[in-house]
C-alpha cells in the first residue's frame, strides 16, 4: 500500500512524501525499512514544520490574517491534506490546531473543511472537559452555519457558545459572541433585539478597553440605526467608528467603515458623496493589498454606475471585482456578483445571458451549501421567468425560495404570504 502527499513549500523550495511498505521519501532523503511508528513520527515531522509555516502567516490560537494570497493559500491547502493523513494514521491532533485548521480552512474558502475541523475540536474538547475550548468550537461552527445561511442553527450554536462564555466569565468572549447573535438576528429582521445585543457587547467591550472591539460595535449600531432609517443617528455612530479606526491606525476598519458612510449616503440620496467615500475605501484597500475589500468596494461602485444608469460601467465594474473573488476563492462573494451581473443583463433585455448567470450563481450557492444566497438568486429566476411569461417556473422558482426561508429562518415578504406561498 501507497501513500502518497501533495508538494509542500518548506523555505521555497518545493518537496514532496511517498511513503510506501519499506521506505520513506521525503525531498531527496530515502529511509528504508520504516515501521509505522517511523512512518507517523514523520508525518508529525512535517505536519509541525507547515503548522510553523502557517503561524508566520499569522494563523494562531487566537488569531487569524484577514485574507491569503495565491502562494499561502496554496500553503494552507497543503497542511490540510497532511492534517487528514494523519486522521487517517490514527494520529491526534491537539483542538486547538483543529481550531487553526478550521480557520484557515474557512479563509480559503473550504467552507466544509473548516466545519469538520471545528467538528472534530468541539468533541475534543468536550472529552476533556474544556469549556473555554468547547465554547470557541461552538462560535466557530455558529460562524460557519451563518456562512451557509442557516441562521436558525447559527443562533441555536452561538447562544450556547455565550451561555459557557459567561459560566467561565470570559467577558471579551461574551462580548463576540453577543455581536455575532446581533448578526444573525439582525440578518433574521429583529432589528430591536439585534441593537440590544449589539449595545450590550458595546458596554463590555468600553470596559474592558478593547478600542477595535468598540469601534466595531459603534459601527453596528450605526447600521441598525441606518436599516431603520435613522440616517443622522447612524451618520454620527460610523463617524464615532470611524474616529477610533484611525486612532488605533487599523486602514481595514477605516476602510470598511467608509464603505457603510458611503451605504449611509446612497441612502439620503448624495451619490456624488457616496461614489467619493467608496473611492477611498477603495484607495485604502488597494494601499495595503486587501483583495477582499477591494473587490467589495468596486462592487459598490459598480452600484453607483447603476444607480446612475451607466450600465456598461457597472458591467465593467462587477465584471472587475469578480476577477478578484475568483483569485482568492471567495465562491460566496463569486455567487454575488454574477447575481449582480444577471441584473444587469436583465436590464440590457438580454434575458438569456441573464439566466445563464443567474443559474451559474445558484450552482455556487447550492455548492457551498448557502441556502440564503439560494433562495435570493430563486427569486430572481422566478422575476425572470415571469419576463419570459413562464408561469409555471416562476410559480416553482418562488416556492423553493420561500421553503428555503422558512427552513433557515429568514423573514418572508408579505407579498409572497398574500399570495398564497
Amino acid at each position: 500500500m501507497t501513500w502518497k502527499f501533495c508538494p509542500h513549500c518548506n523555505n521555497e523550495q518545493e518537496s514532496s512524501v511517498v511513503i510506501g511498505n519499506d521506505s520513506v521519501h521525503v525531498g531527496d532523503i530515502t529511509v528504508n525499512q520504516v515501521d509505522e511508528e517511523s512512518v507517523k513520527n514523520t508525518l508529525k515531522q512535517i505536519f509541525d514544520e507547515q503548522m510553523a509555516e502557517l503561524a508566520k502567516i499569522g494563523f494562531t490560537k487566537n488569531s487569524s490574517p484577514t485574507e491569503l494570497t495565491p502562494s499561502q493559500e496554496k500553503e494552507v491547502e497543503q497542511v490540510l491534506v497532511m492534517s487528514e493523513q494523519l486522521a487517517s494514521h490514527g494520529i491526534d491532533i491537539d483542538p486547538w490546531t483543529e481550531i487553526t485548521l478550521g480557520n484557515a480552512a474557512q479563509l480559503a474558502g473550504r467552507t466544509h473543511s473548516a466545519q469538520q475541523h471545528y467538528l472534530r475540536a468541539l468533541e475534543t474538547f468536550r472529552k476533556s472537559g474544556d469549556r473555554k475550548g468547547e465554547a470557541a468550537s461552538l462560535n466557530s461552527l455558529g460562524t460557519i452555519a451563518e456562512t451557509l445561511g442557516d441562521l436558525a442553527e447559527a443562533e441555536r450554536l452561538q447562544r450556547e457558545s455565550l451561555a459557557i462564555k459567561r459560566e467561565i466569565g470570559d467577558r471579551q468572549g461574551e462580548a463576540i459572541s453577543l455581536s455575532n447573535l446581533g448578526n444573525i438576528i439582525g440578518r433574521r429582521g429583529d432589528l430591536a433585539e439585534a441593537e440590544r445585543l449589539y449595545r450590550k457587547s458595546l458596554d463590555i467591550f468600553v470596559e474592558t478597553g478593547d478600542r477595535l472591539g468598540e469601534a466595531s460595535a459603534l459601527g453596528n449600531i450605526g447600521e441598525i440605526s441606518r436599516l431603520r432609517g435613522a440616517l443622522a443617528e447612524s451618520n454620527r455612530l460610523h463617524s464615532a467608528s470611524l474616529v477610533i479606526m484611525r486612532e488605533i491606525g487599523d486602514q481595514q476598519g477605516e476602510a470598511r467603515v467608509l464603505g457603510s458612510l458611503g451605504n449611509l449616503l446612497v441612502q439620503q440620496g448624495n451619490h456624488d458623496e457616496a461614489e467619493r467615500l467608496f473611492r477611498d475605501s477603495l484607495a485604502i484597500f488597494v494601499e495595503i493589498g486587501h483583495r477582499h475589500g477591494e473587490a467589495k468596494s468596486l462592487g459598490n461602485l459598480g452600484e453607483m454606475a447603476r444607480i446612475r444608469g451607466d450600465l456598461a460601467e457597472s458591467k465593467r465594474l462587477d465584471n472587475a471585482s469578480l476577477v478578484i473573488k475568483r483569485e482568492i476563492g471567495d465562491r460566496q462573494g463569486e455567487a454575488n456578483t454574477l447575481g449582480s451581473l444577471g441584473s444587469i443583463a436583465k436590464k440590457l433585455g438580454d434575458l438569456a445571458e441573464a439566466e445563464r448567470l443567474f443559474r451559474d450563481s445558484l450552482a455556487i450557492n447550492r455548492e457551498i451549501g448557502h441556502r440564503h444566497g439560494e433562495a435570493r438568486i430563486l427569486t430572481y429566476l422566478g422575476d425572470l421567468a415571469w419576463a419570459n411569461g413562464n408561469m409555471d417556473e416562476r410559480h416553482r422558482c418562488f416556492a423553493e425560495a420561500v421553503q428555503i426561508k422558512r427552513e433557515i429562518g429568514i423573514p418572508i415578504d408579505k407579498w409572497y404570504i398574500d399570495n398564497g406561498y
